[in-house]
């Protein structure tokens, strides 16, 4: 009984025409060849499973071939046969992930010294090239820049970044693709066929979608699930080999992209569920969705999808069908939401919990409503004749000439134009000032009668408006000027102006007050031994102004501006309450009674 021989090594191509997704690879090979233009080194790139190596022993064998054909070998003469099964002196292949010292390729540098022994040249095929170290390159540069005229280097690798760039410059770089999945499963099929191997044409597809582009990959599988589920001649279902693999079926797949194009979120994360409790792949199960929403969107983007898309005519006619009945809108918000987030899915530690809010958040932006469906909808709406009474409505035009607004300008009078004050010169504080002795203060201080002999004060009457004279303009930066009020009409009370914010007005110099009106407003002696039967009248306030105006003028006081206000103007028993504190009577002493009002 002879040793059994997997799928993988027994259908392994033996020349050009049976290589299966790399054509651009084997003409190539094949026109140099035939024109005899065969570089002395070759680098083959690619993922695994798509065939470097086969692509590397089938372009030895055509090399030393005895009886070449349009470029094949024969795979009759003795080099080929010889090549077929691996006992060729002149081809030899070295694996790099083994033998990738410095010693090795100081070895093999002296090995290519020696002439081939049957075959026209000798042929050295490096598989894994990448493992190679840097001084084990340093060693074998010289000879692949420059080697003998019967010597060929043919190396493969599926990390080409970590090649030196000074290989790569002196080889002829192929780069093999990942293999179409209908190109797979047709040779499934013929391999099926021809091993009378009982398998559904829908396990034959999955298998190759399991492959992901890789021929040795599905080969591989498709022998397993030959010796998993073919005993006594049972047919292979589609459903075993998505339970074996943990692939998603067409159906789950199609019913969880129609829940997601619907906006049902709840059927979307019942399918999540019961595939995860069957054991699906929940990282396949994203990337089989992604991909669906990708071959939808290409679908309705191009006229023929089939040139791009790896997918039979079948496939591609029911996504054509699915992107007719949907929004091309919300197809391009679910892959640009859902693209960016696989590798996430990969690293998260409860896969079902993220996936689930992953395809809850696409569902939620791709079916929001837009600015642009607002639009559609009102422009809908008017041509059907709904908006009618839009059109009847006026137009709203702006105004040509708006004019600048006027700065309000307060009206005087000719008797109630302002003079304007001059500013108080300013006092150090440190400068002595003139002490007096506490009787002499306690003398002149007025006598502030008991509260309970005092009469209950009356309310104050609103000041009547006088009538208006001739309008006069005045500027508003005019400030208003202290009112000299008679001394009749105020009580024997001294009251103290604006003690806190400013300094007395005197002289600099020598630091002494004045007695008289020195640009702090008008001083009046008010006779001390004064009394009024009743209340004291309201006095106006400080300003020429009329009541109205004066509070419009508080109102809008820029920052920084000092705005004082009579006491006495709004409650009358407001100075009998100042004049109790001693050190207002302290002050009342400094001006010997020489006090018109008190300002806060």
């Amino acid at each position: 009984m002879s040793e059994y021989q997997v799928i993988a090594r027994k259908w392994r191509p033996q020349c050009f025409g049976d290589v299966v997704g790399q054509q651009h690879v084997v003409r190539t090979l094949k026109n140099a060849i035939i024109q005899n233009r065969t570089a002395h080194a070759y680098l083959f790139v690619g993922p695994r499973g798509v065939g470097k190596t086969t692509l590397a022993r089938i372009f030895a064998k055509a090399l030393n071939c005895a009886d070449p054909r349009n470029g094949e070998p024969c795979c009759k003469c003795e080099s080929c046969l010889a090549i077929s099964q691996d006992r060729s002196l002149d081809v030899l292949e070295v694996d790099a992930a083994s033998r990738n010292s410095t010693t090795d390729m100081r070895e093999l540098s002296e090995d290519v010294l020696t002439r081939p022994v049957g075959g026209k040249y000798k042929i050295y095929i490096i598989d894994e090239v990448h493992m190679l170290s840097k001084q084990a390159w340093n060693v074998l540069l010289k000879t692949v820049e420059e080697p003998p005229g019967h010597v060929k280097f043919i190396f493969a690798t599926t990390e080409v970044h970590q090649v030196l760039p000074t290989i790569i410059s002196r080889c002829q770089r192929f780069d093999l693709l990942p293999i179409p999945t209908r190109l797979i499963a047709d040779r499934l099929r013929l391999i099926a066929d021809t091993e009378k191997v009982a398998i559904r044409q829908d396990a034959v597809d999955a298998i190759a979608r399991a492959a992901e582009g890789g021929m040795r990959d599905a080969q591989s599988l498709l022998d397993q699930m030959i010796a998993f589920f073919s005993q006594a001649g049972d047919e292979i279902t589609g459903e075993q080999v998505l339970s074996l693999f943990g692939l998603t079926d067409r159906g789950d797949l199609d019913a969880l992209l129609n829940a997601l194009l619907n906006n049902t979120p709840g059927e979307a994360v019942s399918i999540v569920g019961r595939l995860a409790k069957r054991g699906k792949n929940l990282e396949t199960l994203f990337d089989d969705l992604l991909n669906a929403l990708r071959i939808a969107r290409l679908c309705s983007i191009l006229p023929d999808p089939g040139e791009l898309l790896d997918e039979g005519e079948e496939t591609i006619s029911h996504y054509q069908e699915l992107t007719r009945r949907t929004n091309p809108a919300i197809l391009q918000t679910l892959l640009e939401t859902l693209a960016p987030t696989g590798r996430i899915l990969h690293d998260a530690l409860n896969k079902q919990v993220y996936l689930e809010t992953l395809l809850l958040k696409a569902m939620r932006e791709a079916h929001a409503v837009r600015l642009d469906d607002i639009l559609a909808r009102l422009n809908q709406l008017r041509s059907a004749g709904e908006l009618k009474f839009l059109d009847q409505l006026p137009p709203v035009t702006a105004p040509e000439n708006i004019p600048e607004p006027v700065k309000k300008k307060t009206v005087l009078t000719a008797e109630e134009e302002p003079r304007p004050v001059p500013p108080p010169p300013q006092v150090e504080r440190s400068a002595p000032r003139v002490e007096r002795d506490s009787a002499s203060v306690s003398d002149s201080a007025p006598v502030i009668p008991e509260a309970a002999a005092a009469p209950e004060p009356a309310p104050a009457a609103e000041p009547e408006t006088p009538p208006e004279p001739a309008p006069r303009e005045a500027a508003d930066e005019v400030p208003p000027a202290v009112e000299n009020v008679p001394d009749a009409a105020l009580p024997a009370e001294t009251v103290i102006s604006d003690l806190e914010d400013e300094e007395p007005c005197g002289s600099p110099s020598d630091g002494k007050l004045s007695d008289t009106d020195d640009g702090c407003g008008e001083v009046s002696a008010l006779p001390q031994d004064a009394e009024y039967d009743e209340a004291p009248p309201p006095v106006p306030p400080a300003s020429y102004l009329p009541a109205e105006t004066a509070r419009q003028e508080v109102s809008v006081v820029p920052p920084g501006d000092h705005r004082r206000e009579s006491i006495i103007g709004k409650d009358s028993t407001a100075l009998r309450t100042a004049l109790q504190d001693p050190a207002v009577k302290t002050l009342v002493g400094l001006f010997e009674g020489r006090i018109v009002d008190i300002h806060r």
